[in-house]
């Protein structure tokens, strides 16, 4: 049976699996297409229905979680997302043997039969199909990696006495390859079984290793795995530092602070209400001191929503206290963190308190260019665009969000363009008090990291049709005080999760100066003119790239003794047990050049066996090659995991080429020279 007709069988499954959830209308699914399903499921094996239990299963979940801006990683709830793909993708592989990609098109029919009553899942429909396609190459190209490795390691680290202490320590390993790889636990055991009667059938009677028992083998590596992900953190979702009793009491005390900085930078008669020096409140602090002060009426913004506190100065007679952040530990408390420069500041002071005006400026740029830079992701990228985080400062902005691949040039620039255009529009940014459920409706999107009470502050950017959402960030009263917008970075922070660094204003000016003087510097040492700089540069490459190669090509003559008669130098074979062997150290040459050589050296022997070692930075690399016709009686694999020690490293390979290495370098001359003895050793036994 073919892999598409498997497919369709298993969307038949899935949609009467949906009806079973008793989430789909009447009607949706046809008579036939139930009959059609059952009568396949009924002529599966238990393993197989199984299968199918947990593919429908979690393509629901998973269709549900991408649409909702989840997207599979490896932490907290994306780490869970990506789990639970991953174990429908492997059930499929192997109990329906869907070699082929098949998940996407299963959560494809979760979209066909649950759309009616959640038309979300229509509007990320294409979305869902990319996420799910890349998680199930990803994790096709991770398992054929995993499995490589996961065999390497098994065929270097066994034989062992699989006795009960030996299988507990070696399970934290093979735990390892589950947590990096998603190699499940049955696929584990089946390699180490594999490589136990391998080695069994080398053995005699009386030194063969015992097979391990599956269920014991099963309990150990759940033990192990749990045991790896409480020590990394992976899967847990994180509890929040609990709020001192301090702020508790604070607020009780004093009420709630009173801001005034969407109007006002400055207040002239704002009282100090507390003091506090770390986890106490104090009566006043000195000069020199540092500490925190609350004040009853303040123009300064608390750190909240990504946008970072205001700075600024409390002053009053002698007293100078620069603020160097404001933050809230607790909604209606607004804390300052002072140093005392001059003077004392005591409860019951009235303070003059002054924001920094350029950086409460700059920040209030960047804000709004966060909002405008959030729709214009949406408009160009698509809807599936998700704020995931961001970082308002006076000196850039930083915005995280849902997208699966790297921004193309083209699609940075669109977006630069469209933010842009708004700033040139000097569109009038206003904001409006309205019920939260009024804000939702009208369609106002809240931003990531907010907190949101029954009443909620809503910013529009001229009609409301470009950007609306929900914040309590301070803003420009009109597009045009932005200046301009420069996206400088755009980069992946997570499996599925983009970030873009942006400038507005003088930093976006100062920008186009510095590159301007980069250019300049460029032309002046290529000695070109400005149209011609790229081309210039192409030449410049080409020429290093060709005089690399030389470079290379000339080190490889001198190794291989074409020059200066350098065949003194070690290049002359000796004869092992019958066998040509030539041990040979070479300088110069990286791993790439060393290799070449090995192909040199063992076609000009035609029959026999080449040991190169080689330094860089102290550390010393190792290639052994073997002729085909004498791989039977000496392998280069052996060979290395012999002498590899010496330099304190490990090793490993085919039978006729391989590689090793470690951090002692000193000792290379002692590992080649080994490789004579250990050869006759292979040879001779």
């Amino acid at each position: 049976m073919d892999n598409e007709k498997r497919i369709a069988e298993l969307r038949a499954i899935v949609a009467q699996a949906l009806r079973g959830f008793g989430t789909l209308p009447t009607g949706r699914v046809s008579a036939c297409c139930i009959m059609y399903s059952m009568s396949v499921y009924e002529g599966l094996n238990d393993s197989q229905r199984f299968a199918c239990r947990v593919i429908a299963d979690h393509a629901r979940a998973t269709s549900f979680a991408i649409a909702d801006g989840i997207l599979p990683g490896n932490e907290g709830r994306n780490y869970v997302l990506r789990k639970i793909m991953r174990r429908a993708i492997y059930h499929g592989r192997e109990h329906l043997n869907l070699n082929d990609a098949f998940f996407y098109k299963v959560c494809d029919q979760v979209v066909d039969q649950m759309r009616g009553a959640y038309p979300e899942l229509e509007t990320q429909r294409e979305f869902i199909g990319k996420m799910v396609r890349l998680e199930e190459q990803r994790f096709g190209n991770t398992l054929s990696v995993g499995l490589e490795r996961l065999k390497a390691w098994v065929d270097e680290n066994l034989p062992v006495p699989f006795d009960g202490f030996a299988l507990q320590y070696e399970m934290s390993s093979f735990a390892k390859f589950y947590d990096t790889y998603g190699i499940p636990s049955d696929l584990v055991y089946v390699v180490i079984e594999d490589r136990i009667a391998e080695i069994n059938r080398m053995r005699s009677e009386g030194s063969r290793i015992d097979s391990i028992d599956p269920e014991e083998f099963a309990k150990g590596f759940e033990q192990a795995v749990k045991i790896l992900q409480s020590q990394s953190g992976i899967g847990k979702t994180e509890r929040k530092s609990e709020i001192s009793p301090l702020y508790a009491e604070l607020i009780g005390k004093v009420g709630a602070n009173k801001f005034h900085g969407y109007d006002a930078t400055q207040i002239g008669d704002a009282k100090v209400v507390a003091v506090l020096n770390g986890d106490k409140q104090i009566d006043e602090l000195g000069e020199g001191s540092q500490g925190s002060v609350v004040l009853d009426n303040t123009p300064f913004y608390a750190e909240s929503g990504g946008q970072v506190g205001d700075t600024g100065v409390i002053v009053s007679g002698t007293l100078t206290a620069p603020v160097a952040d404001t933050y809230s530990p607790v909604a209606g408390l607004i804390i300052h963190k002072v140093t005392v420069e001059k003077g004392t500041i005591k409860v019951g002071d009235l303070v003059n308190a002054s924001v920094d005006v350029e950086k409460r400026d700059a920040t209030r740029r960047n804000h709004t260019a966060t909002h405008l830079v959030h729709a214009a992701l949406k408009e160009v990228l698509g809807s599936h665009v998700k704020q995931a985080g961001s970082v308002v400062a006076p000196n850039y902005l930083r915005f995280d969000f849902a997208h699966y691949q790297p921004m193309s040039a083209a699609e940075i620039q669109e977006v630069e363009d469209l933010v842009n255009r708004e700033i040139l529009k000097n569109e009038p940014v206003t904001t409006d008090m309205m019920a939260i459920e009024d804000a939702m409706r009208s369609g106002a999107v809240a931003m990531f990291g907010e907190k949101y009470g029954s009443e909620v502050r809503v910013l529009s950017v001229g009609d409301g049709i470009f950007s609306k959402e929900l914040c309590g960030g301070t803003h420009v009263r009109a597009t045009g005080d932005i200046g301009s917008f420069k996206i400088t970075s755009d980069e992946a922070i997570a499996s599925g999760v983009r970030r873009i660094r942006a400038i507005t204003g003088f930093d976006a000016f100062e920008r186009f100066r510095e590159d301007e003087r980069l250019i300049d510097r460029s032309l002046n040492e290529l000695n070109t003119q400005r149209d011609n700089l790229p081309n210039a540069i192409a030449k410049l490459q080409e020429e290093v790239k060709r005089t690399r190669k030389e470079i290379d090509d000339l080190k490889l003559k001198i190794a291989t003794g074409a020059i200066g008669g350098a065949s003194s130098n070690g290049d002359e074979a000796r004869a092992v047990a019958g066998i040509q062997v030539l041990g040979k150290i070479v300088d110069g040459l990286d791993a790439n050049g060393a290799r070449q050589l090995s192909d040199t050296l063992l076609a000009r022997l035609k029959t026999g066996i080449v040991v190169l070692g080689r330094s860089e930075d102290g550390k010393a690399s190792i290639i052994v090659r073997v002729s085909g016709d004498l791989t039977d009686k000496v392998k280069a694999g052996n060979v290395v995991k012999e002498i590899v020690g010496i330099v304190g490293g490990k090793g490993g390979g085919r039978p006729d080429m391989a590689e090793g290495g470690g951090p002692d370098g000193s000792k290379l001359g002692e590992a080649v020279e080994a490789a004579y003895k250990v050869i006759e050793t292979f040879a001779g036994s």
